[in-house]
């Protein structure tokens, strides 16, 4: 799948293959342009098996004993997570003179996107919105990034929609894609962005230094990677204005005879308050157990036919500061523990009444990171930042009101800054 480089001059660079990267490829590559992308990760087979999942998985710290879950690889995080379709939020992007209407009228011809009879839910996930119906929560379907056809048994890790797929079009039509590359920093003539520098893993320990050019270069290696990159660059404002967590936890009862099977994870929800969000957290069997072992819950490792989970989500303000060494810190406050008091209060209600006993909640862990970079002070409405020909495009410059499940918005941002791109030249 990969093709080696024999030239180092492209018409665009982009950096990262995730679901940003790899539509910005695939859109270019349809209009024969040139186009380079640069993957830290290795090509492999996407399968929802525990090695699988492992061998791309990367826990990222954010404070204290708080880590944000990425994957290193060809299409990036879409191969780990739930496949949740939240709207891009549109009047917020009009506000900031990013108009991404037209972009989600053609991304709604081309994606899977649906919300899920019944009939694909565990007896585990029905179960938990009947509780919490009876309870009076408007317990809601999500909009999903999942191909039904291809789960009229029930879940199906390969129905869900993946950047990798993009990735496989672009190529197709031109692209040059180099695995077990590290971009270091941006390559400048004054104030204009010209090219990259990277690392290129050959063997365990041996590396190679390399410089590649190209006209214009895009930053879509994620919140943990492009702004760090910037920063190294030299731009001196990055996360200037702190960043969001929006910690998170799962709480985990058992309900003898429930008949628990294979679940698509966080396709219903409720809001609790405006900033606490319960939902859907039966999680496949293969990481279920696994979280189970690694919290030394026994009884419930191997009870899995009878586990009922429910997630919750709390979003907290923006703060925490960008460190010397590249990682994010944030501490929490008082208020985020005072809202999941509440939200524990209204989980275990729920789990009680659909029968479950021996509930236990997880460590708390973040959702994601963003508000990192802000649209017309880090970017312009091009996606430009203030270095000519160097773009930004990933969730570190969704803005901070924007909280929900981010692939979709991400898909239509990099449509629309593919066709400002196609437009130049």
């Amino acid at each position: 799948m990969t093709r080696s480089n024999t030239q180092n001059q492209y018409d665009v660079i982009i950096v990262g293959s995730g679901t940003c990267g790899a539509t910005i490829a695939r859109e270019l590559c349809r209009q024969n342009r040139r186009v380079l992308l640069l993957e830290r990760g290795e090509t492999t087979p996407l399968k929802e098996t525990l090695s699988g999942s492992m061998s791309i998985m990367d826990e990222v710290s954010v404070g204290g004993k708080l880590k944000d879950l990425r994957a290193i690889t060809t299409g990036g995080s879409s191969a780990l997570y739930f496949g949740v379709a939240a709207l891009p939020p549109f009047d917020t992007f009009s506000s900031l003179g990013i108009d991404l209407a037209n972009d989600y009228q053609e991304i709604q011809k081309e994606l899977p996107l649906t919300y899920l009879p019944d009939e694909t839910y565990g007896p585990q996930a029905l179960k938990l919105r009947d509780s919490a119906n009876e309870l009076g929560y408007s317990w809601e379907k999500q909009l999903m990034l999942v191909d039904s056809s291809k789960c009229q048994s029930g879940y199906s890790y390969e129905s869900k929609w993946k950047a990798k797929s993009y990735v496989e079009d672009a190529i197709n039509d031109g692209a040059t894609l180099v695995n077990k590359a590290e971009v270091t920093k941006i390559l400048f003539d004054k104030n204009k962005a010209i090219g990259v520098e990277y690392k290129l893993k050959e063997g365990r320990f041996k590396c190679t230094v390399t410089k590649v050019y190209g006209e214009k270069i895009v930053l879509a290696a994620g919140v943990h990677a492009s702004p760090m990159i910037l920063k190294d660059s030299g731009v001196k404002n990055v996360a200037n204005h702190g960043f969001y967590i929006d910690p998170n936890r799962a709480y985990f009862g058992l309900v003898p005879g429930l008949n628990s099977k294979d679940n698509f994870v966080g396709t219903m929800q409720t809001h609790l308050e405006e900033d606490i969000v319960l939902g859907d957290a039966n999680v496949q069997k293969i990481f279920y157990r696994f979280l189970m072992i690694s919290m030394f819950k026994l009884r419930h490792f191997f009870s899995f036919s009878n586990n009922i989970g429910i997630g919750v989500k709390v979003q907290e303000p923006m703060g925490g500061k960008l460190l010397e060494n590249g990682q994010y810190h944030k501490v929490l406050g008082e208020e985020v523990y005072r809202k999941f008091d509440k939200a524990e209060k209204a989980a275990t209600e729920i789990l009680k009444n659909a029968g479950a006993k021996h509930i236990f909640k997880t460590p708390l862990s973040a959702t994601s990171v963003g508000g990192v970079l802000r649209i017309n002070e880090h970017v312009d409405t091009n996606l430009q930042t203030d270095f000519e020909n160097l773009y930004v495009c990933d969730s570190s410059i969704l803005p901070d009101t924007f909280r929900n499940p981010p692939t979709l918005t991400l898909v239509c941002l990099a449509k629309y800054l593919a066709r400002h791109l196609i437009t130049l030249n």
